[in-house]
This record gives structure tokens, C-alpha cells and sequence, in this order.
């Protein structure tokens, strides 16, 4: 962490090594690159970030080139317009500060000015002092970094038509603010500031893993609250519900669950069984279930108990207007199946696992294994994991989806939009009751259409 990344931009070689050699007198260093003229520290300040730059008054355009103050003056000027990865610090080590003081073309609040000598170490001394402060700066930056929280909420989708597009869709985001992120290979990311129906403006990231998995899930996961450090984290979208036989409230398409907590299905051990018959103990297998269970936070479980508690009916209104006026539901019609009336909101057990369940039998094997599970799907339990180890200051997770389908090979792929819509619902719901806003209930999100 004390480590620092320093680019000298010298083109004369008997002053870069009298630089190198103190700076690091013994030749432990995270990174140093030297930029012998202008055109290359531009390259290398575009695509990187430094802790410090060291820069010489005189630099040439190209090496080999005459030095001139004007090549080191424009340097300054692509960093303070924001046209480079603007360095933490900057130095200008010269033997010639006077003429630097003089020249009106740098910006001198910008950094410091050291004077060098090739007869004497006082210069050594003070860019010794230099480093120093730097590398206790930045470890005071890591620390604050992993301390404290940028973004207001984080929502995390697998697909991409049927979850990512209408969940960012239906949010009503602040004009101006909406914009694509890029940093993250393989993933669709957008930006801005929602606006809740309740009145909240929250600073929110929607990123689609654009694949299905408990594997992408926790990556996405880890990457996403590092990069954004989120106050809450979730995981929105579609599942398959999972009835119980002997349930007497079965659950239908177009309900939304709550996953107070997770479970993978498929965690244990597999092992030979008693009861095959001799030379037959490859055929017949024994599951021995050891899950480790993941959790909601307690605090968003509160408010979400508190909802489904006190305003069930008024939930599920609001979801039955969204959902009969939504655009997928021409999709249902033209199916002929029904456009859900009365969409419930639960709370329960969750079971995640990376194979995609489209049979019965398999569906029934799962609820052998976790009777009280209700829903079923692909990422939840690792976003919990994963938020669990995440290091600093810790998101709270919530992981909610609309019911989709019930894993029995009959796939209603017209109810996956509104299902993905409705979880977003339930969520805006909860977080606003957990920022302390009382829940609104006339209002529908504008865009929520």
C-alpha cells in the first residue's frame, strides 16, 4: 500500500538515474516509467494513473528533439483540462525555477517546484520528504476509500432483454444523468440519478452480467461494490417459484419474493448408497446436502416485513396496474394467458445454483432438499456471499425477483419483463421505507410503463 507510481519526464539520461537513485535508493518501486519528450508522456499520462509526476521545464516534442519549456508547459495543460488521467501530484524538478516562476504559461498552484543540481543533495532531501507524505496520503485515500459509500444503490440483473433493458427502462432517471460505463468488460452498465416516486433522487449504477451464474454473479458482485461503493446492493429480475405440494397459498406468475435467504441447491456431497446392489454402486447416488446459508440485511428484512405486513393489498394493486398496462402484456394476450390480477408480495427462503431448471422432477428433488425454499434461480446466493467478504464498508443486500415460470419445463418467457418490472416495484418500495420515506400509495414510477 506504501508503494508509489512516479513518471519522470527527463530526456536527458544522466539526470533521469541521478533521479531514479533517489528516488528509490534501493530499487523498490510499484512502477516508474520515464518519458523522454512530449509525445510520449502524453500516451503514457492517457493511459495511466500516477501517484507523482516529475517533470523537467525543457522537454523536447519527439526524442532527439530540441527541449523547450513550451513542450513541458502543454504536459501541465493536458493535465489541468482533464484531457489525462490527472497524476495525485505534480513536481517540476529544474535548474531553472526562476525562469519557471516567470513564465506565465504554467498554472504554479498546481504543483511544487524543486530545484536540482548535479553538485549538491539538498534537492534529494526534499523530493525524499516528498515521497513520503505521498505514500501517507495515500494509504490515508485507501482507507477512507474502503470506509465510506458513494453510490446510494447498486441493482444487479443476469439478462439483459428481458431484466436489464425494462428494469432500466421503468426507472425515472434525472435528465442529463443517464450514461453508459464502460470499465467493465463483458457487462452493460448504466449510471445516473434515479428519481423514486417517493421523491428520492438516489445516485444508482444498473449492471447487467449479461450471463447467468453463481460464478459471474459473485464477480460482478465484488467488482461492482469496489467500484461504486454502494449503500445497498441487490439483485433484481425473474424466478421460478416454487410451490410446496402441500401449500395452501401456491404462488401464481407475477408474484414478487423477497429472498430473506439463500441457499445452494446443489452444495454438498454425492456419494455411493447402501442400498445399490453389488457391482451396481455407480448407478445410484446419495446427496448429502451441507449449504451455507447467505442473508438479507437485517435492517432492509425489517422494512420489507413491515410493507408486505401493513400494505399488501395496496402492493398489490399497485403491481396489477403496472402489469396491465405494461408493453410485454400484448405478449400475454397474444398468448392467451392471463394478465396477473392479484400479484402477491412474500418473503422466504431462496435456492441459487449455476444449472438452469426447466423439469418437474428435478424442481420436486430441489424441494426435497429445501422444503421451505420458494423460489428458485441462478445469482442471489452469490450476491450475498460475496457481499458478506466484501472488505470496508459493507453494502446491505437485498436480492428480490418477480415470478416467472415454476421450473417445469413450461417457460412463460411473456411474463419475464413484467416479473423483472415488479421486482424493481417491491425494491424501490423497500429502500424508500428504509431511507425514511413512508410509502406512497398513488403513486406508480413515471416511467413505469
Amino acid at each position: 500500500m506504501g508503494d508509489i507510481s512516479v513518471l519522470v519526464v527527463e530526456d536527458g539520461d544522466e539526470k533521469f538515474e541521478a533521479v531514479r537513485r533517489a528516488l528509490f535508493p534501493s530499487g523498490s518501486y510499484r512502477r516508474l516509467d520515464r518519458a523522454p519528450d512530449f509525445s510520449t508522456a502524453q500516451r503514457q499520462l492517457e493511459a495511466n494513473h500516477y501517484d507523482l509526476v516529475i517533470l523537467d521545464i525543457r522537454v523536447p516534442v519527439l526524442r532527439g528533439g530540441s527541449p523547450a519549456s513550451k513542450n513541458s508547459a502543454d504536459i501541465v495543460e493536458l493535465i489541468t483540462r482533464g484531457q489525462a488521467i490527472n497524476p495525485s501530484y505534480i513536481i517540476d524538478l529544474t535548474e531553472f525555477p526562476e525562469e519557471l516562476s516567470a513564465n506565465s504559461s504554467y498554472p504554479l498552484e498546481y504543483f511544487s517546484i524543486e530545484k536540482y543540481s548535479s553538485i549538491s543533495d539538498e534537492w534529494k532531501f526534499r523530493l525524499s520528504r516528498h515521497i513520503e507524505y505521498i505514500k501517507r496520503t495515500k494509504i490515508a485515500s485507501v482507507n477512507f476509500h474502503d470506509s465510506s459509500f458513494d453510490y446510494d444503490a447498486v441493482i444487479l440483473t443476469a439478462r439483459h432483454d428481458n431484466e436489464f433493458v425494462p428494469i432500466v427502462n421503468a426507472m425515472s432517471w434525472e435528465k442529463g444523468t443517464l450514461s453508459d460505463d464502460g470499465r467493465f468488460p463483458g457487462f452493460k452498465v448504466k449510471t445516473g440519478v434515479w428519481n423514486t416516486s417517493t421523491g428520492f433522487a438516489l445516485k444508482a449504477a444498473v449492471v447487467c452480467i449479461q450471463r447467468a451464474g453463481l460464478a459471474s454473479a459473485a464477480a460482478a458482485t465484488s467488482l461492482a461494490i469496489s467500484r461504486y461503493k454502494p449503500k445497498i446492493v441487490s439483485m433484481l429480475g425473474m424466478c421460478c417459484g416454487l410451490n410446496n405440494a402441500a401449500s395452501s397459498d401456491p404462488q401464481k406468475l407475477g408474484d414478487v419474493v423477497i429472498m430473506s435467504d439463500t441457499f445452494c441447491w446443489d452444495e454438498g456431497r454425492y456419494s455411493d448408497t447402501k442400498r445399490a446392489k453389488a457391482g451396481r454402486m455407480q448407478e445410484i447416488a446419495f446427496f448429502e446436502a451441507r449449504p451455507v446459508s447467505g442473508n438479507i440485511s437485517p435492517a432492509l428484512k425489517m422494512h420489507a416485513e413491515n410493507l408486505i405486513e401493513t400494505s399488501q393489498k395496496l402492493l398489490s394493486k399497485k403491481l396489477a396496474k403496472l402489469y396491465s398496462v405494461h408493453s410485454s402484456t400484448a405478449m400475454i394476450t397474444a398468448a392467451r394467458k392471463e394478465i396477473p390480477a392479484s400479484p402477491k408480495i412474500r418473503m422466504g427462503q431462496n435456492v441459487s445454483g449455476s444449472s438452469v431448471v426447466a423439469a418437474s422432477a428435478q424442481s420436486k428433488e430441489i424441494l426435497k432438499r429445501f422444503s421451505n425454499a420458494i423460489a428458485l434461480e441462478m445469482e442471489c446466493h452469490a450476491v450475498y456471499s460475496a457481499t458478506s467478504f466484501c472488505p470496508g464498508a459493507k453494502p446491505e443486500p437485498i436480492c428480490i425477483k418477480g415470478v416467472a415460470d415454476f421450473g417445469d419445463g413450461q417457460k412463460s418467457k411473456e411474463y419475464q419483463q413484467i416479473a423483472s418490472v415488479g421486482s424493481l416495484v417491491i425494491f424501490e418500495q423497500v429502500i424508500c421505507s428504509y431511507l425514511g420515506q413512508s410509502f406512497d400509495k398513488t403513486a406508480l414510477p413515471s416511467d413505469h410503463q
